[in-house]
């Protein structure tokens, strides 16, 4: 999608908007807004105006929650926990910002457009119940609930298939937004942050993010088949039809599974490998026979898509 300069100020304009509302109810500082002046309106650009409704939902719905909690593993992260509303099971979601005080700002840019990306995501078809379990679906993955008590029973293995992509649609969503610096911004609080965003970044925004399980399925998130489809499943929560067709195509059933509980394996054995200061090599011939295990499965799927 290409704009004109005039088309491009009338966007950012018409969104900036919104986020002042969204900003003054939740009382977010200005570096927050200021990106959300330019995060908004790249997830309409990459979602499409058909998909607005939904994006601002999204942001409406979601509170960016600023913390002081300086934590080694989660920068940031996003929630959604089921609630009894009226007769009916409703959510309470949040994106919760770890180490506000010290983060840079391309981490900080980062992190907000990787958990919206989460949210936007998981809008649509959120919640499943199947007698005594409330499964609350982010992306492709869901947390499981016991529906008595609410109390997390377990989370399945997609998750890691869902933060991989989830990262590639990240870098693709901030590229967009370094791409405003072609155009000239009327706006002067937006042409400076633009300014500096493109500052501190280099070209082409990458993501440093489950390195190792982006590299094993490398072939998948640049198979144009595989990104079209499960952006669009994902996107909608057709989450069944995302596992029939990815078995289809590798002509294995349980294959997405089999791929999502390898790599989940992979980053546990990872974490292991971190804490552990001596006799590593097992672990990581561990590592090394379970990433062939999946890229194994990630081969067939390629090898078997007729456009890719």
């Amino acid at each position: 999608m290409t704009y004109n300069n005039e088309e491009l100020n009338s966007l950012l304009n018409r969104y900036k908007s919104q986020v002042d509302e969204i900003a003054f109810y939740y009382q977010y500082p200005s570096n927050i807004s200021h990106l959300l002046y330019l995060i908004m309106p790249a997830f309409i650009i990459k979602y499409g105006i058909r998909n607005e409704s939904t994006i601002l939902k999204c942001f409406k719905e979601v509170p960016i929650v600023i913390s002081d909690n300086q934590s080694e593993i989660y920068q940031a992260f996003y929630f959604s926990k089921p609630k009894q509303e009226n007769e009916h099971i409703e959510t309470i979601k949040g994106i919760i910002l770890n180490n506000y005080q010290n983060i840079e700002l391309m981490q900080l840019l980062d992190n907000l457009v990787h958990e919206i990306n989460h949210a936007v995501n998981s809008v649509n078809n959120e919640i499943t119940i199947d007698k005594d379990k409330i499964y609350i679906r982010t992306g492709i993955s869901s947390i499981i609930y016991d529906s008595k008590t609410y109390q997390v029973l377990h989370k399945d293995k997609e998750s890691i298939i869902e933060e991989v992509i989830n990262t590639k649609q990240t870098e693709e969503i901030i590229n967009i937004i370094s791409s405003f610096s072609n155009y000239e911004i009327l706006n002067s609080e937006i042409s400076s942050t633009i300014y500096a965003i493109n500052s501190s970044a280099n070209n082409q925004y990458k993501s440093d993010a489950y390195y190792l399980q982006s590299m094993v399925l490398k072939q998948l998130i640049e198979n144009k088949t595989f990104l079209k489809t499960l952006e669009e499943l994902r996107f909608k929560g057709h989450i069944e039809e995302i596992h029939n067709w990815f078995d289809n195509i590798t002509g294995k059933m349980n294959s997405l599974k089999e791929l999502s509980n390898t790599l989940d394996r992979t980053l546990e054995l990872e974490l292991e490998l971190a804490k552990k200061k001596h006799f590593k090599g097992r672990l990581i011939n561990k590592i090394k026979d379970l990433n062939q295990k999946a890229l194994e499965i990630v081969t067939i799927f390629n090898n078997n898509c007729n456009y890719r």
